[in-house]
């Protein structure tokens, strides 16, 4: 399993009939980031008119037209994050009116296409996806399961400690978590207890 991203921030600026489309698109690490990336793009556009917007993490979806006449601005944004099977992707584009109206088809056209533009600069990765866990176990099996995680190479914080034993939080490859946790409930005879919360961010 795996999502289509991409490896960094990108830009495009372009002026359409005396308007300035300035659009940007960026890699989203957790849906949380979304609201403080897009307030740092109206600051830096203060003469913006309208910053429209648009993201997608898995399958949760946000649009915002930002003023514009409906389905003008951020749903054309969204469907080109669709078309291009891009996830955990946002993307902003801040416009600067120029004195000339250019209609919900112009505008669909120049938000989406600026942003598509900005899009074609990016480089695109499929990165496996994660899945977050919380392991417990008794103290007694602190050194197995230690050894177990090391030995398949797991992502984990260091090892916390509860009145129930030890507590071990980290990240797996999606593909690989169910063998991993077999692995683990062997070789702490089935005293281990996961927890998937779901899959990590990244």
């Amino acid at each position: 399993m795996a999502h289509r991203t991409i490896a960094g921030p990108s830009e495009h600026l372009e002026v359409v009939k005396g308007s300035r489309f300035h659009a940007v698109v960026a890699p989203l690490e957790d849906v949380d980031e979304a609201d403080a990336w897009i307030a740092r793009l109206r600051a830096a556009e203060p003469d913006a008119g309208h910053v429209a917007w648009a993201w997608r993490w898995g399958a949760v979806q946000r649009w915002s037209d930002d003023g514009e006449p409906g389905g003008t601005a951020g749903r054309p944004m969204l469907e080109v994050l669709l078309k291009r099977d891009l996830d955990r992707v946002i993307a902003g584009v801040a416009r600067v009116f120029g004195g000339v109206k250019l209609g919900a088809g112009g505008l669909a056209r120049a938000y989406g296409g600026s942003l598509a533009r900005a899009l074609d600069a990016a480089p695109v990765l499929d990165v496996p996806d994660r899945r977050g866990f919380t392991l417990r176990a008794p103290f007694a099996e602190v050194d197995s399961v230690l050894r177990a995680l090391a030995d398949a190479d797991v992502e984990h914080e260091p090892p916390a400690f509860d009145a129930g034993g030890v507590v071990v939080r980290g990240t797996v490859l999606a593909s690989a978590a169910e063998r991993i946790a077999a692995h683990v409930t062997t070789v702490t005879r089935g005293r281990g207890s996961w927890d998937w919360p779901g899959e990590d961010p990244r």
